[in-house]
């Protein structure tokens, strides 16, 4: 992070909606080595490209180069045409959907710019996600299809009973950015037991792109911030800017009734890591009684400092498998929770397995020894020549 220090610093600032930004001041304490084309390319890496031109256009002309207040104008006037494209792709996709009787909350993607950032643009997104009820899985799949939208799998009925076990949705292509139902927030294996008839219960009616559609609670928007987070190992600045933005757009946030939640579902340390890793990346406020709750967690505290200090600096290669199985361990608090991901993820098998070899139906068992042998002893072993040899 030496080389990067000074972008990487004066990124985590801009990164922000906030009213105070002093911009002018900080472009002046720039020095004269700063790297814009570094500072750009590691935006676009971390999906913030939107948030940093908006903050660049907000200072006083002359102490943003000319090519890069431009280039900044250029790329918000082009990612509102696309958003608005993409809004109004969910939203037809939406109304479809409950003309066939199937319920969808829209989330991150389009609603979560206007509900964390107020502003359709600010936050880019590459396809469309939203949550349906299991018992609709296949309906609403057979609708997306009808409405040109199609998965690329060739699979048994044996072999898609257990990829919609394992999965938590699917990636459909079609007229649009690809489209994403999801069942579920998480994989199967990562263990997490998520109660979505309350959630459901929770939710209510929003007003987004001319149109009424459901939207998940604060509270339980909040957590899904968090779980995706967790899910992705935070790999993208993108996803703590939301739970940052989130967090200032909701001053009535019920905090206790995400304690609760959290709490309840044995998810208490993701969220609290989350949170604690926003603190430590960019500066929110949070009330005290959460302060309490999180800081008697001492190792969420410790994760949350190690990930912050390895965010732009950690081995994104994949050689080391194990890597991510130990960050998924160590953000549970529970043992039961640690066994039961761990058998999971060294039996469940995937898509992947079921596209590299076809077993029939009846000796589907078979897939548990050959997952096994390849992810762990034959594609380690792949990885590492390949990074020999490159």
């Amino acid at each position: 992070m030496s080389d990067t220090a000074v972008e990487i610093k004066f990124l985590l600032y801009v990164c922000r909606l906030d009213p105070d930004l002093q911009i002018d001041q900080k472009l002046e304490n720039l020095p004269d080595s700063f790297d814009w084309e570094l500072l750009v390319k590691i935006s676009f890496d971390h999906g913030v490209t939107a948030l940093l031109c908006h903050s660049l256009l907000l200072a006083t002309p002359g102490f943003v180069p000319d090519e890069i207040h431009n280039a900044a104008a250029e790329f918000l006037r082009l990612q509102a045409e696309t958003n608005k494209k993409q809004a109004d792709q969910l939203t037809g996709i939406l109304n479809e959907l409950i003309e066939a009787d199937i319920q969808a909350i829209p989330f991150k993607g389009m609603t979560l710019a206007i509900n964390a950032y107020g502003n359709l643009n600010l936050r880019s997104s590459r396809d469309l996600d939203f949550l349906i009820q299991h018992k609709d899985i296949s309906t609403c799949i057979e609708k997306l299809s009808v409405l040109g939208y199609r998965h690329e799998r060739n699979m048994t009925p044996r072999q898609w009973q257990e990829f919609v076990k394992y999965t938590c949705e699917e990636i459909l292509f079609g007229p649009g950015v690809p489209v994403e139902p999801h069942w579920a927030f998480t994989p199967h294996t990562l263990a997490i037991n998520i109660d979505y008839p309350a959630i459901w219960q929770r939710s209510s009616k929003v007003y987004f792109n001319g149109q009424s559609v459901l939207s998940l609670s604060a509270e339980d928007e909040l957590i899904v911030l968090c779980l995706h987070g967790c899910k992705e190992e935070w790999a993208k600045l993108k996803w703590i800017v939301d739970v940052a933005e989130f967090i200032r757009s909701h001053p009535a946030l019920v905090w206790q009734d995400l304690i609760t939640y959290a709490t309840s579902q044995h998810i208490s340390r993701i969220v609290k890591v989350s949170i604690l890793l926003t603190g430590n990346m960019v500066d929110i406020q949070i009330p005290e009684n959460v302060s309490r709750w999180i800081n008697n967690d001492r190792g969420a505290i410790s994760l949350a400092r190690q990930f912050a200090d390895e965010f732009f600096t950690r081995d994104k290669s994949g050689v080391n498998i194990w890597k991510p199985a130990i960050f998924h361990w160590s953000m549970r608090e529970r043992l039961t929770d640690r066994l039961l991901y761990l058998l999971l993820t060294l039996t469940q098998p995937r898509d992947q397995h079921f596209a590299d070899i076809n077993i029939p139906d009846r000796l589907f068992l078979l897939y548990w020894p050959y997952r096994l042998l390849h992810d762990y002893l034959l594609l380690p072993i792949w990885k590492i020549v390949k990074r020999i040899r490159t």
